[in-house]
């Protein structure tokens, strides 16, 4: 299970946000909420709440079902914002993919600290950002989180997230949508599970050619799988 940390969020990146939106109510039944804007950073997302399902809380020790503070983000460019800016965040983007996902440490600073000191596998979390943005109703979500450029085995690593007094955005009432299945390939498997065994992490992880994330969706009006 998990060490002393419960999944938070996935990240889906996106070519064009509005599209993707559209795309969900299509696949699963749902429209995503507008989050809002990432300033300086040249993206905005949109939010489903997440639920875990069976196989998933099992392999990260939570339970399944609505209790979790969890949610799936889709992260697009913003079109009020310098394109340029998004172009190192969504890379390679060109039709939906999960990018990354975030798990939220009981003592941010403790695993940040451990990280620094591995060894075998050597965990490396990049530098601690403090972020801001606010939602569409005014209300200021203030957090901090671990990030490096490029992501950790393609987003396969999770980062950390501390969302110090801000309310955590799963809060709110919003469209759910399951989570059934998540999973990594990897040329290197063994290597890959080395690293989820740091974090507590039994998710299976598929021999492929090349690094990377997978998820599978379920809403009311159907599946989505990426």
């Amino acid at each position: 299970m998990l060490r002393n940390a419960v999944f938070d969020h996935l990240v889906i990146a996106v070519p064009d946000l509005d599209e993707c939106v559209e795309q969900s109510k299509e696949l699963l039944g749902l429209a995503p909420d507008a989050g809002g804007a990432h300033p300086g950073l040249g993206t905005a997302n949109a939010l489903l709440g997440l639920e875990l399902g069976a196989d998933v809380a099992q392999a990260l020790g939570g339970g399944a079902g609505r209790e979790a503070l969890t949610y799936l983000e889709l992260l697009g460019p913003d079109p009020e914002q310098d394109p340029s800016l998004a172009a190192s965040r969504l890379a390679g983007i060109t039709a939906p993919a999960v990018q990354r996902w975030a798990i939220r440490p009981d003592d941010f600073d403790e695993l940040v600290a451990d990280a620094d000191r591995s060894r075998e596998p050597r965990i490396s979390l990049g530098e601690v950002h403090d972020m801001t943005r606010r939602t569409p109703d005014g209300q200021l979500l203030d957090w901090r989180l671990t990030r490096r450029t490029p992501l950790a085995w393609s987003g396969i690593q999770p980062f950390l997230i501390d969302w110090k007094n801000t309310e955590h955005p799963a809060s709110r009432t919003m469209p759910r949508v399951s989570l059934e299945r998540m999973w990594a390939t990897s040329s290197d498997p063994a290597a890959v599970r080395a690293v989820w065994d740091f974090f507590g992490i039994a998710l299976d992880v598929e021999a492929g050619e090349t690094d990377g994330l997978h998820a599978l969706l379920k809403g009311p009006g159907g599946s989505w799988t990426l």
